[in-house]
């Protein structure tokens, strides 16, 4: 692929990164929808399946996974390769993708990817592999987890409230642990004990090492009165601000 489209798509999905929903329902159905490589694995696999009664063309591409500033960042990535990267599921049928470690041994921090399905017209998927393909009929992006060759500690969130140089304040959690920490419900119990939902589902993940940003709505009050509350790893987490407003962040 192109440096140039690989920069534009990696951006474009990073547009959307906090949401791995399809946009709309199609045929194309994936399991597992993440993805960890523990030491001891080489490879993994998840399963492509097809629910309708017409075969189905998809692609696979793989790109590492990183946040920077609050956001998500995405690049190309040869550290594991996809196979098969273009392939047809038929009717009713599933296919296997494997995922296969390329290097030797086991990276010393938790390290993120992002594997990107699309379910493509089939006018456009005899040339996707050489043009890299944007049209699709449906997206997935699954999260994949490789861990470290020595055990990394849990993740650990704290919360502040900052605000940006254009006034809007934001939600930033950090994550000091050695692992992911994956964010659902996320909401903000400000002046008055209101609840603010954030995101009532998947809100996204915060990497380890790394901090994610959430803006605040308007009538949600001032800091320091607020908390910030959701599902962190499938437990209930509340965490109270550390920090008042930080100005022109």
């Amino acid at each position: 692929m192109p440096r140039a489209k690989a920069t534009s798509l990696a951006l474009a999905l990073a547009a959307w990164l906090g949401a791995a929903i399809p946009a709309h329902t199609g045929d194309l159905r994936l399991e597992p929808v993440s993805l960890v490589m523990h030491p001891s694995e080489d490879s993994t696999s998840l399963w492509l399946s097809n629910t309708g009664r017409q075969p189905l063309q998809a692609q696979v591409r793989l790109f590492s996974w990183t946040q920077d500033g609050g956001g998500e960042v995405l690049a190309p990535t040869r550290d594991l390769a996809v196979s098969p990267p273009l392939m047809e599921v038929p009717p009713l049928g599933r296919q296997r993708v494997r995922l296969v470690r390329l290097g030797s041994g086991s990276p010393a921090t938790e390290t993120a990817y992002r594997l990107v399905v699309d379910e493509l017209p089939s006018t456009v998927a005899a040339s996707a592999a050489g043009a890299g393909s944007e049209a699709s009929l449906l997206r997935y992006s699954i999260p994949v987890f490789v861990q470290p060759s020595a055990p990394a500690a849990a993740s650990r969130l704290s919360a502040r409230i900052e605000e940006d140089a254009s006034g809007r304040r934001l939600l930033r959690l950090d994550n000091s642990g050695g692992r992911h920490a994956r964010i659902a419900g996320l909401a903000f119990v400000g002046t008055g004990g209101r609840r603010h939902v954030l995101a009532p589902n998947l809100a996204g993940y915060v990497l380890a090492g790394r901090y994610k940003l959430w803006p605040l709505p308007e009538e949600a009050g001032q800091p320091p009165y607020g908390r910030f509350e959701a599902d962190v790893n499938g437990e209930p987490v509340v965490l109270v601000p550390e920090q008042v407003l930080i100005s022109g962040r």
